[in-house]
């Protein structure tokens, strides 16, 4: 019987370094900012086309703040 070679695994992603772990978070960050500030209206009678934004951009914030913890660790 012939042999057969062995199968070709997944190959593995080096990891992502300490400085691109810090811009993610920031760029995380700013894009949270920027729906919080710039694209929330102020018309009160909006209100419910402001709560998707308004979660969207605090989530941002909340994953950019991980993230940048995360990069910042030692």
């Amino acid at each position: 019987m012939a042999s057969t070679p062995p199968a070709l695994g997944r190959r593995r992603r080096a990891p992502l370094s300490k400085a691109s772990k810090i811009g993610i978070g920031l760029l995380l960050t700013f894009v949270g900012l920027f729906l919080l500030s710039v694209l929330l209206p102020t018309a009160p009678g909006k209100f419910s086309t402001i709560l998707p934004v308004a979660g969207a951009g605090m989530l941002l914030l909340w994953l950019g703040g991980i993230w940048m913890g995360i990069g910042s660790r030692s």
